[in-house]
């Protein structure tokens, strides 16, 4: 089993393992006191792990280094302050340990005149924000006080549609005349917007005219279909 910490294309394999690890892993979930209920729990989602363990960098040979002395204990040192601020890669051989991750704590110091210099590592995992670029925003032109006259539209299929009723039951000019103006007074406009109709139907039914005692529109009969102007 060996220790490695890399960043890019440098690495550092710890000399004298640690005799042991540990790896902490917390959620994020929250207690919360609701009135009527006492505390409840809100879950949340997984946490970061964080890797934790200790030993230190030889002054001298040991023959339980996992290698001979290579170099000054203070230049680890020095290497591993120089990457608190960025991702490196922490692996442990013969595990499934891996990981990308960040240096949350790096404390060192010598305890005895043998120079070596005593470290503890912590470590967290790293996971980088995922970010969406917002869509871009589209400036709409400034509206000018003038307004610009509206274009005429002739074409015919922008010509308002012709309001129509089909006759039925007992109605009367009257009645529909009411209906669609609130007055029986409107009855002749009906009449006269729809005179041929009328009197064609009317005719169709036997009688001279559609007039009866002097009123205009007085056989209507089911089914006829008026233009309402």
């Amino acid at each position: 089993m060996e220790y490695w910490l890399k960043n890019g294309n440098k690495s550092i394999q710890l000399p004298v393992r640690p005799e042991s690890f540990s790896v902490t892993f917390e959620n994020t979930h929250q207690t919360v006191n609701v009135q009527t209920k006492g505390d409840v729990t809100i879950l949340g989602k997984k946490g970061l792990k964080t890797y934790a363990f200790e030993s230190f960098f030889p002054e001298n040979d040991y023959p339980f280094a996992d290698y001979a002395k290579d170099r000054n204990p203070w230049e680890y040192v020095k290497e591993i302050l120089k990457w608190q601020e960025t991702p490196i890669q922490f692996i442990v051989t013969k595990t499934k340990l891996n990981k990308k991750v960040i240096i949350k704590s790096f404390q060192f110091g010598e305890e005895d005149g043998t120079g070596d210099i005593k470290y503890s590592l912590t470590m967290d995992d790293y996971r980088p924000p995922k970010y969406t670029k917002p869509a871009k925003a589209v400036l709409e032109p400034a509206e000018s006080d003038k307004k610009k006259p509206e274009k005429e539209n002739n074409r015919p299929d922008n010509k308002p549609k012709k309001k129509t009723h089909t006759v039925s039951g007992k109605e009367t000019l009257r009645s529909i005349a009411k209906k669609y103006y609130g007055s029986g007074s409107y009855s002749s406009k009906i009449y006269n917007a729809n005179k041929a109709v009328i009197e064609k139907e009317a005719k169709k039914h036997g009688h001279t005219s559609s007039s009866h005692n002097g009123v205009k529109g007085w056989w209507l009969y089911n089914g006829t279909k008026l233009v309402i102007p």
